[in-house]
């Protein structure tokens, strides 16, 4: 970003109490890391009201101030009614002045993976800027296109939303050219209410695309394609399931440490062989659709996969001794939970399979439901073992059937530690993975410092 305080001003529809015109570079929410010349936006949390460190943030070298309240300061305060879409008006504008082609980017499971994946491959057209892992929210968003200097090819940027509601305010920000809907699936339902709720709040991205504009959209969700069917924008379909769409990806198969996965694109078939760590066929399927779209070529997009590394905590593969753990723990709802555990199963095909797993939260009152229904994923799965730790284990063992593996509620490391001991010199995989609640990334942790 590079705007004078009078532009911002105007931006926002703020008002400047005092003080002159100045060009600022850098804003920030956080009085701890105000660098000199920083514009220093008052944010209004649950927890936390940004006006109580403004002064902080004038020590540390902030050159005005965004508040809703007056300010008896050394430095120029812009005053609005609300700080935070102020933000969100500020980051429109600037996007407006950007030469990239913008893409947003939204789903139930896998976003910020296929996020990263594709502005890895647009890397290869042009300068590719993104969000910093997931800042994907009314602050991140906007967090994230002010770090952007505007002079790049393309944006890559994910939005999430927990309420209905976010997706027309997140979607006002972005303006996107073409945007990408990975899937959905019963996450955020205390929010969202139910999959239809999902799936109509996920398509309102199309209505905020620009004229001219396109949506890749997974048809493996009717749900996701009949609402956005209803949307302007065209419509250009993907499938990580072989089913019928503009790109559907028919299989995959490991060769040499690599995957090779066939795609039917547009009635052709294509083969594209990537890293091992590309190994969730719907993310390939999203961005190979997507990067076609905007113009690239299969080779530069096989050439760019070929180097993914995958997000921390995030289907991380890792080899501890014989086994091969799989840190997935950044957060799981019921799509992501049955996709990571699915994945796990084929890659230790043959060996033995151990789940260390944790509640999946903010589902509402599909909690029980979708916890029975874990149960019978797991049943299905062929695991040795499944440690679960959180109020829903009664809820996964009830949809455990005919399991004959073992099943343990646990509270710490410690309990999955000795329980496995005597398989510890055997082969096998270890999947971990919860909602971000339940921290799951401590029991990784022990397990890997202990094994290693």
């Amino acid at each position: 970003m590079n705007m004078t305080l009078q532009q911002i001003a105007s931006a926002m529809a703020a008002s400047i109490e005092q003080g002159h015109d100045q060009s600022v570079s850098r804003v920030s929410i956080d009085s701890r890391a105000v660098r000199k010349g920083d514009l220093f936006f008052c944010i209004v949390g649950q927890k936390l009201d940004g006006h109580e460190f403004a002064r902080q943030a004038v020590a540390n070298g902030a050159c005005a101030v965004v508040a809703s309240a007056p300010l008896d300061l050394d430095v120029p305060v812009l005053l609005v009614r609300d700080t935070t879409s102020a933000l969100g008006r500020l980051a429109r504008v600037w996007r407006e002045g950007t030469r990239a082609r913008v893409i947003g980017v939204s789903g139930s499971a896998g976003k910020t993976t296929v996020k990263e994946m594709l502005a890895q491959v647009l890397s290869a057209a042009g300068r590719t800027a993104k969000n910093f892992r997931n800042l994907n929210n009314q602050i991140g968003l906007p967090l994230s296109i002010l770090e952007m200097d505007g002079d790049e090819d393309f944006w890559v940027l994910e939005l999430g939303i927990s309420q209905p509601g976010d997706m027309d305010e997140l979607g006002y920000i972005l303006a996107p050219d073409a945007a990408l809907l990975v899937n959905i699936g019963a996450c955020h339902l205390e929010g969202l209410g139910s999959l239809s709720g999902v799936a109509e709040q996920k398509s309102i991205l199309l209505d905020h695309v620009r004229k001219g504009g396109f949506a890749c959209v997974n048809a493996d969700y009717p749900e996701l394609l009949q609402q956005s069917a209803r949307r302007d924008p065209k419509l250009v379909t993907f499938s990580g399931a072989g089913a019928r769409a503009d790109y559907s990806c028919l299989r995959q198969e490991n060769v040499e440490g690599s995957i090779s996965y066939t795609l039917l694109v547009k009635g052709k078939e294509l083969r594209c062989k990537v890293s091992h760590n590309v190994h969730i066929a719907e993310n390939l399927a999203a961005v190979v659709a997507m990067a076609m779209e905007l113009g690239l070529g299969m080779a530069a997009i096989e050439s760019a996969l070929a180097e993914y590394s995958p997000v921390i905590q995030r289907f991380v593969q890792s080899r501890v001794g014989t086994w091969l753990f799989i840190d997935d723990t950044y957060n799981a709802n019921p799509v992501s939970m049955a996709r990571s555990i699915r994945e796990a199963g084929r890659l230790g095909e043959g060996k033995r399979l151990v789940l260390v797993l944790g509640d999946m939260l903010e589902l509402g009152a599909d909690s029980s439901r979708a916890h029975r229904e874990l149960g019978e994923l797991i049943a299905g799965m062929g695991a040795s073992h499944c440690f679960f730790q959180g109020n829903h284990a009664q809820d996964v063992e009830a949809g455990l059937g005919g399991f004959t593996g073992v099943f343990k509620k646990v509270s710490g490391a410690e309990d999955v530690l000795q329980a496995l001991n005597a398989v510890r010199c055997e082969q096998g995989v270890m999947l971990f993975k919860g909602s971000r609640g339940c921290k799951m990334e401590q029991y990784y942790s022990a397990l890997e410092r202990s094994w290693a």
